[in-house]
């Protein structure tokens, strides 16, 4: 699937970035692949953040590198209440509903904050593309998995916004591809991983997935219930977009 073909036609973008391999990767593709002059790098932060620092480092090396190319404008962004609403609100009603599966779905409420922000940002600073560094080589993460990303892209799109994801489906790891960019550029300061690090539930959601729930459920099941998860879920982050807007716009 090509994951451009809906860009919008101007040429500023958002971009969830972490400083990691994966956003650092999309960020250099979307200046000079598909031209970007602004880019948005988006960061976000909850209180389960450590090392928040850490991100600016490929910032500032971003923007020297394409100082020439592109304006670079790096905004920290928090979604601790929203997360934790996503979390908490209706706890026990979902415990009910999808049993040991709730266990897992820190992760996935902590993206679903990133992209209800995102759009937030993007509709109040008039932005009509958005970019993350997904990919399904990643691992287990939902929102790495291309059905996750079309239910996610559908909501940019009902806000108006071009939802793109460059490295989706690509063949080999971020981590090589970009030290294969450093060596072809012979860079003096070269792009590496650096990004903070949370404290949340990320290692048990890997752990939950691999130990227990594919094991004793299978793909198929974990997809389906993913889909039901996210599909309650949605209807608060609209209300929580729609909300914000309103009182910003």
């Amino acid at each position: 699937m090509e994951q451009y073909s809906s860009m919008n036609e101007e040429n500023s973008c958002s971009l969830q970035f972490t400083g990691g391999r994966d956003s650092t990767l999309t960020a250099i593709h979307l200046i000079e692949k598909y031209q970007m002059k602004t880019l948005h790098l988006l960061t976000f932060q909850t209180d389960l953040m450590t090392d928040i620092d850490k991100v600016y480092k490929n910032v500032e090396k971003l923007e020297e590198y394409f100082r020439k190319k592109a304006r670079i404008n790096h905004h920290l962004l928090d979604t601790n209440q929203l997360l934790r609403d996503l979390v908490q609100k209706n706890y026990f009603h979902d415990l009910i509903q999808f049993k040991t599966y709730n266990a897992a779905t820190f992760c996935p409420s902590c993206r679903l904050s990133h992209h209800a922000n995102t759009i937030i940002f993007c509709k109040i600073n008039g932005v009509g593309n958005s970019a993350d560094g997904v990919n399904e080589l990643t691992g287990f993460d939902l929102f790495q998995q291309e059905w996750a990303v079309d239910m996610v892209r559908q909501l940019y799109k009902e806000y108006g916004i071009s939802y793109h994801t460059p490295l989706l489906h690509q063949k080999t790891s971020s981590e090589v591809l970009l030290e294969e960019y450093n060596e072809k550029n012979a860079l003096d300061n070269p792009f590496y991983e650096e990004q903070p690090r949370c404290i949340g539930g990320g290692q048990f959601h890997n752990l939950y997935l691999r130990c227990y729930y594919l094991p004793l459920k299978g793909k198929q099941a974990y997809i389906e219930v993913s889909k039901k998860w996210i599909a309650k879920k949605l209807p608060f982050i609209r209300e929580y977009i729609d909300r914000a807007l309103r009182e910003k716009l």
